[in-house]
């Protein structure tokens, strides 16, 4: 459920041309870029005299992947998940702990981070020998898989039973993407477009004095970073964010039927459903990840009623259709244009 697919092109680099790595011309448009949580990050802005802050930006996501990072084995999160005593959890932790709790309530469970031992089992966390698991390893694990079975209790994570592992890979990098947006905020910048592990956030505008734009990607199996190809194109601006997510590249046939890794914490098994992948527009990020997850287990009209009835957010959905090919569908207020290359 929560191994994450970076569904978003970032299109600096396509739609921006002449943006350097380093530049020392005054307001020039600078991108730099880097690898954190387990992917890349790109981040492009406006800078007041050529500056390059790659260094700030790496220092940020080093503290941010100390927290919650499933990669580091010495983040507080590991360290949570191997029962190690008396860890008083920092900003991060608490406010990725207090979003997760946010979600699972909107979606009535849809959104759990206790399902990382589901994840391990059927082998989608680092994509290795992925299988169907038995019914009986299935309801083994589901006995301690809930949010409500964990809490955070004078700056410490409490846990009804010792075997419960949390993930924040669902909503994690879209809560990186806004703690480096109000680090540009409080540094005075104004035109910036953010993106970590294919999750963007947008503020002012890009080089040619418009919105930013953003690439969804046109969910086919098994394509890459390389042979990707873009659905559409979207203008991105206001601190708006877009996330998606999907289940064309993190998946496996067993017997003719195919397993993606958007696992229901209530069954255990990835959910049958039409819809094959969702882009989401919310307020921030960190909402915008969780969200579009959530959709992806609640399936295509459980999850269009969700994000038709939240303030402030938007859905763009691609289902297969009829005839086999790709079909889509969008709340009122998202805005897409076909992409032209």
């Amino acid at each position: 459920m929560f191994q994450k697919n970076n569904l978003l092109l970032f299109l600096a680099a396509l739609l921006l041309a002449g943006c350097a790595g380093r530049n020392t011309l005054s307001n020039a448009y600078v991108m730099v870029q880097g690898f954190a949580q387990g992917t890349t990050w790109h981040i492009t802005y406006k800078s007041f005299n050529g500056e390059d802050l790659k260094p700030q930006m790496d220092s940020i996501l080093a503290a941010f992947d100390s927290s919650m990072s499933a990669y580091n084995k010495e983040s507080q999160l590991t360290k949570i998940n191997n029962n190690q005593p008396d860890i008083v959890v920092d900003q991060f932790f608490t406010d990725i702990f207090n979003n997760s709790v946010y979600l699972n309530q909107i979606s009535q469970g849809a959104f759990d981070p206790t399902v990382s031992p589901l994840v391990s089992i059927w082998g989608f966390g680092k994509q290795e020998n992925m299988r169907r698991p038995q019914q009986s390893e299935l309801d083994s694990i589901l006995q301690f898989v809930g949010l409500n079975k964990v809490k955070i209790q004078d700056g410490k994570v409490v846990k009804a039973d010792p075997r419960i592992k949390l993930i924040f890979n669902a909503n994690a990098q879209g809560y990186s993407v806004d703690v480096i947006c109000r680090w540009f905020l409080d540094h005075g910048y104004s035109d910036f477009l953010v993106e970590v592990g294919g999750e963007t956030r947008a503020f002012g505008v890009n080089k040619n004095g418009i919105p930013w734009r953003v690439g969804v990607d046109s969910p086919i199996d098994g394509s890459t970073e390389e042979d990707r190809v873009i659905q559409a194109v979207v203008p991105l601006t206001d601190g708006k964010s877009l996330c998606t997510s999907g289940n064309y590249r993190n998946f496996f046939v067993e017997n003719g039927i195919k397993y993606s890794h958007e696992l229901d914490p209530v069954t255990g098994y990835p959910k049958k459903d039409s819809l094959l992948s969702v882009a989401v527009i919310a307020p921030d990020a960190v909402l915008g990840d969780g969200l579009a997850t959530t959709v992806m287990v609640l399936g295509l009209h459980n999850g269009f009623r969700l994000l038709d009835s939240l303030p402030d957010t938007e859905g763009y959905f691609i289902y297969s259709g009829s005839d086999g090919g790709f079909s889509t569908i969008a709340t009122d207020g998202f805005t897409a244009e076909p992409y032209a290359e």
